[in-house]
Order: structure tokens, then C-alpha cells, then sequence
């Protein structure tokens, strides 16, 4: 368990350019590449729970500068009682290399609990990534976290040439979460599995803890017509690369997803944008059992299970979430809050969205 850290002073940065400037730099080796292996038959989607509906969303507001939509935020993760959300750009603020932000979990539950009223205001934590923007031609910023004990883990999005790559990181956070350190030689690549622009290995996945630990990166876009055999690639804790597991069809997007629980079960966001056509199953998708064309957005949780034979679903219905009328939200990060349900962040879709969601 993790002991408190030291107050941190909320501060106000200075507003970086969001410019993005792409480097023509080689990046350096990538290691051994996992091999691809022709996953079994999934098992059978869940069915959509008849008992409950979409369930309301719980908005926690936030001040100071994680408010601003250009935080763009790709994904979030627990460092003990903390929440660390990641910037997809962290160069948008503050000095260097940029920050991360941080909540502690006491402000966050008292909110849902309804004994304050917020707005929280994040604090901030310093990244030291030297050469992470040089050593990534095409760089299009960080997209998951995952943390086990003070290592780090990071996903990374590139378009060196006409096709995306994404990377794996590891690094190491200070225990008093003054500073986190990414070691950008450590970077391996991870193809994509299907040519789509903006489409990497976007959730990370952590399986076990320590020494054991395994990682377990999920691609973008794993619906039928796209990505014919999908996989998780795996990785041990030190990133040697392992063999991938299959992975089942599942429409749309995932965005991210939580670490797994002692029975290997995780949860995932898997969410359609309307305009998003390319995403469009040809006929139905399984898990709604409903013809596509009637579909507004989807955004949804849905549950899974890593097993030795890979993952699958884990058998329990998807978690609906209600729609907003009129526009979109795009999640695009996930923790457990206990057994009590799930906190979601957007990016810059519509706006930056910190929610708490019940579990049904």
C-alpha cells in the first residue's frame, strides 16, 4: 500500500503551443517483433442484460489547467490511492517535458459520495522523458498508462512513414510523485494489425504484479471486417516480448481498459462514433444483436477474461452508459473505483470529462 505522499500546490502552467512538429530522426532498434498466431473460435458474446438500463453518468468536475480540453487526455491509472491521467500531449504544459496530472482517491470518492461539492484541481506531475519527441518520427503523443509498484508503463502513437506504429514504454515514478521518469531506449515496436489511420495498440493491460507481471496491449480496432485474426500482444514485466494471445471480435473501438483481477478479468471501454464509418460492423454487431443502421453512438463497457487459451469475454452483460442528446463523448480512459464502479475520462470530445459510472 502505498503511503501518503507529500501535499502537492496545485500550479498554473503557462500555455504551451499545441503545435506538434514531427522529427525525421531513425528511431532506434525495436527488438524481437511478437509472431501473430490464428486465434480459436471466441466464446460467445454476452447478451445485453434485459434487467437493467443505460446507466447515468456522474460528472466530477475539475479546475485548473487538466479543465482545458487541450489536455486530450488518452488514459488513466491507479498509483496506490492516486490517479494518474495522461495526457496524450503533456508538452502542452508545463515546463521540459511536460506533466501528468494527479487526484487522490479520498477527494474523488467524498465527491461521489456527495460530501463535497468540487471542482478538484489536479496536481501536477513532472514528466522526464528526454528525446521522447526525437527518438519517434511521426509522433502523435502517449495513449495508455499502467503502473505496477513505481514501474511505469506507456503506450506511444507514430506515423513514421504512410503507416502507424506504436510502441511500449517502461519507466519508473518517484514514490512522493514528484516527477516520472519514462526511459524511452526501452521502446518496443507493435505493428498494427490492420492499415488504419490513427490505429494503434492503445489500452495496456496489466496481468499479476511484480517479477511475474505480464502486459498485455489491445489494438484499436478489432471488429470482423477490419482485423480478421486479432490479438493481444504480451510482453513480461522487463518488455521481452512473448507470444500474443488471441483476442475476440469485438466492434468499434477500444480505447482502454483496467488492469486485470486476480481472475484475470478486466474491463474495457469500447465506444462508436457516429461519423466513424470505417468502424461499421457489415452487418450487425454481436454484442447489441441489433442492425448497425439503427445504432446512434455507442459507448459502452464491456467485460473480459484472460485465460491461457486467450482472451475472452468474460460472460457478463455490457455496461451502457447514457447518451447525451445531442453530441458524442468520446472515453478514452478507465479505472475500477472499488466494487463500487468505474471513473471514465474523455479527451478533447466534447470537452474534458471526468465521470464516476455505478456498476449495475
Amino acid at each position: 500500500m502505498l503511503t501518503a505522499a507529500p501535499t502537492l500546490a496545485p500550479a498554473t502552467f503557462p500555455a504551451a503551443s499545441p503545435t506538434i512538429i514531427y522529427p525525421t530522426v531513425t528511431p532506434f532498434a525495436t527488438g524481437t517483433t511478437p509472431s501473430t498466431v490464428v486465434p480459436p473460435t471466441p466464446t460467445q458474446p454476452p447478451a445485453p442484460s434485459a434487467d437493467t438500463g443505460p446507466q447515468p453518468i456522474l460528472e466530477i468536475p475539475l479546475d485548473g489547467p487538466a479543465q482545458d480540453r487541450r489536455a486530450e487526455f488518452s488514459g488513466m491509472a491507479w498509483y496506490g490511492n492516486f490517479l494518474v491521467l495522461l495526457p496524450q500531449y503533456p508538452d502542452r504544459f508545463g515546463p521540459g517535458d511536460g506533466v501528468l496530472f494527479v487526484l487522490d482517491r479520498a477527494e474523488i470518492e467524498a465527491f461521489v459520495d456527495g460530501t463535497t461539492a468540487g471542482p478538484l484541481t489536479p496536481r501536477p506531475l513532472l514528466l522526464d522523458a528526454p528525446g521522447l519527441r526525437a527518438s519517434f518520427p511521426g509522433y502523435q503523443g502517449l495513449e495508455a498508462i499502467a503502473f505496477d509498484g513505481d514501474t511505469v508503463y506507456v503506450t506511444i502513437e507514430t506515423k513514421p512513414t504512410s503507416e502507424m506504429m506504436g510502441w511500449i514504454v517502461r519507466g519508473r515514478v518517484e514514490p512522493d510523485l514528484s516527477v516520472l521518469r519514462v526511459d524511452v531506449g526501452s521502446a518496443l515496436a507493435i505493428p498494427p494489425q490492420a492499415d488504419m489511420n490513427n490505429m494503434t495498440d492503445e489500452a495496456i493491460v496489466l496481468v499479476g504484479s511484480g517479477d511475474a507481471a505480464t502486459l498485455l496491449t489491445i489494438y484499436e480496432a478489432n471488429g470482423r471486417l477490419i482485423n480478421t485474426q486479432p490479438v493481444a500482444h504480451r510482453f513480461a514485466a522487463d518488455l521481452t516480448p512473448l507470444e500474443p494471445l488471441p483476442f475476440p471480435s469485438v466492434e468499434y473501438r477500444i480505447t482502454d481498459a483496467t488492469p486485470a483481477d486476480e481472475e484475470g478479468r478486466f474491463w474495457a471501454i469500447n465506444y462508436f462514433y457516429p461519423g466513424d464509418v470505417k468502424l461499421k460492423p457489415g452487418r450487425r454487431d454481436s454484442l447489441l444483436r441489433l442492425l448497425v443502421q439503427s445504432l446512434p453512438q455507442v459507448e459502452r463497457l464491456v467485460e473480459f477474461r484472460v485465460t491461457d487459451e486467450g482472451v475472452r469475454f468474460a460472460g457478463s452483460p455490457p455496461i451502457y452508459l447514457e447518451l447525451l442528446a445531442d453530441e458524442a463523448r468520446n472515453w478514452e480512459g478507465i479505472v475500477r473505483l472499488g466494487d463500487r464502479g468505474f471513473l471514465l475520462v474523455t479527451d478533447y470530445h466534447p470537452r474534458t470529462i471526468l465521470a464516476f459510472v455505478a456498476r449495475p
